[in-house]
């Protein structure tokens, strides 16, 4: 990870390999970009001219959100080359808009390890821009290299990012928000880590594992092995993890402040690899991305590293329901009863909806530890990704005050997300005619997300609860801005920012 640090210097007088300069739509210049222009003894628009966007050669900078052009400075300033950033219109800049902007400088430097940037001063409130713009830098710089051969794995990295103060600039807010946002992204990217290891390396036992290393940081942590489970009843975790032979496990994370006033609990699914059991997955469905399915379990932990170092007032409780859920002889089968931890019965519809049952365990385990409120996280529904598509999660719950909490602290985050209605009147196709409920609806209503939520619902019982379904985007196929490739670490900075928010 780059260091950060502040210095006082003009734009024109930085060294460094490249200065970043951000650009508003129309070629409006921002902060450094005119002095930056003027020594090179051009204009952004001549050069635009001749220098295609960084990444996509067939197209003209404008200033768009998202584009950048590399110049070399030929010794005309002590930095070596400049990159114009493109930051959209300028009357809509946010610290949304600079940590993108952050994140497309941190993708286009070329090559250079020590970067200056004025790019913080083009928008907001100095330490929200700033904390935006490493969050983005640093989120944007994620690569997974564990299974590359060592001589494909040592790709440009930068060593140092210079920031260039604006008007305004106070030392202690900027120091602090540049440590936020470095513990924000260490556990995104912890988060991200998790996620795309391969299920052959992963299992209930290695998270349980992350979570012990985790708690180093001051934290408590127990994990429950599978004997444990079943002396306790946790009918669900355990019914999903029958056909597999790694063992599951409930793992719980305790942050506790002195005088904390309200305890949260967050509950992560954390299915390993998910096969879909007996109901097997087919081929051309991404099953060889379920090894994704552990995204709210990843985000979770990930959470977690981030509060032991942020500290917030209240206290965090994280559990992390994990099996893996696989087809052999004593696999759950389709038809089956389980009773859940703390005693409803379940009928299985089908083994691949599996998330819902270890969540549910857990949540009941949530309350009855003590939780005041409690917010599931989770990749639960093809019917949520259908419904927000790949950029956006979305959030059901009760009471209507704790999801706006959540949908503000989304906001803040920079994550985008979406309510829906946890519509009570799909509820009669949960009903079982043998048990308390149904893993699945037992007609096609639609409404696959709100079924699952008001499946979730019936373990939350009257505590404040809130569901987050990641599905979508829990993993990008192309990097976009602040999210690489593959596991982007959805919802830990959302997570983060709820606590700090309480």
């Amino acid at each position: 990870m780059p260091t950060f640090s502040v210095s006082k210097s003009a734009a024109k007088a930085v060294k460094c390999d490249v200065l970043a300069v951000p650009v508003f739509e129309g070629l409006t210049l921002g902060p450094g970009a005119k002095a930056a222009q003027d020594a090179l003894g051009t204009t952004v628009k001549e050069l635009t001219e001749h220098v295609p966007v960084a990444g996509k050669p067939s197209k003209q900078f404008t200033g768009e959100l998202g584009d950048a052009i590399l110049v070399q400075t030929l010794g005309k300033l002590p930095a070596k080359q400049v990159l114009f950033v493109g930051m959209g219109p300028e009357k809509e800049a946010t610290a949304g808009t600079v940590r993108r902007a952050g994140a497309i400088a941190a993708r286009r430097l070329g090559g250079g390890k020590t970067v200056a940037t004025t790019i913080p001063q083009a928008a907001g409130e100095a330490a929200a821009a700033v904390r935006a713009f490493v969050e983005g830098f640093l989120l944007a710089s994620y690569r997974y290299l564990r299974y590359r051969s060592e001589q494909n794995s040592r790709p440009n990295r930068v060593e140092s990012v210079i920031l260039l103060p604006g008007k305004g600039w106070e030392p202690r807010a900027i120091k602090n928000a540049m440590d936020h946002a470095a513990a924000v992204a260490e556990g995104t990217n912890l988060a991200r880590d998790l996620t795309n290891t391969p299920a052959g390396d992963k299992s209930p036992e290695s998270l349980a594992q992350e979570a012990r290393k985790i708690a180093r940081n001051g934290l408590k942590v127990k994990v429950l092995n599978e004997k444990e489970l079943a002396a306790k009843g946790f009918g669900g975790i355990l019914g999903v993890g029958r056909g597999s032979p790694k063992p599951p496990r409930l793992i719980e994370l305790r942050y506790e402040p002195p005088r904390a006033k309200r305890t949260i609990a967050f509950v992560g699914k954390g299915i390993t690899f998910d096969s879909g059991g007996l109901n097997l997955k087919p081929t051309d469905s991404g099953i060889d991305w379920m090894k994704m399915d552990m995204g709210g379990a990843g985000a979770v932990l990930g959470a977690m590293h981030a509060i032991a170092k942020l500290k917030p007032k209240v206290a965090v409780h994280a559990y992390v329901a994990t099996s893996e859920n696989m087809p052999d002889g004593n696999a759950l089968h389709p038809g089956d009863v389980i009773t859940q931890y703390g005693g409803k019965t379940v009928e299985i519809g089908n083994t691949d909806a599996e998330g819902r049952l270890v969540m549910a365990d857990a949540i009941v385990y949530a309350r009855e530890r003590g939780a005041d409120v409690v917010l599931d996280i989770a990749t639960l529904t093809g019917a949520m990704m259908i419904a927000l598509g790949h950029y956006m999660f979305g959030v059901i719950g009760e009471p209507r005050s704790e999801v706006q909490k959540v949908l503000d602290a989304a906001e803040r985050a920079g994550e985008p997300a979406w309510e829906l209605p946890l519509n009570r009147e799909y509820f009669h196709v949960m009903k079982s005619d043998i048990a308390d409920l149904r893993n699945v609806a037992s007609k096609n209503l639609g409404g696959g997300a709100i079924t699952a939520a008001l499946f979730l619902k019936e373990f939350a019982g009257d505590t404040p609860w809130v569901h987050i379904d990641i599905a979508g985007p829990a993993k990008s196929d192309e990097d976009h801005y602040e999210n690489p490739k593959w596991a982007t670490g959805s919802g830990v900075r959302t997570l983060v920012e709820y606590a700090l928010g309480q």
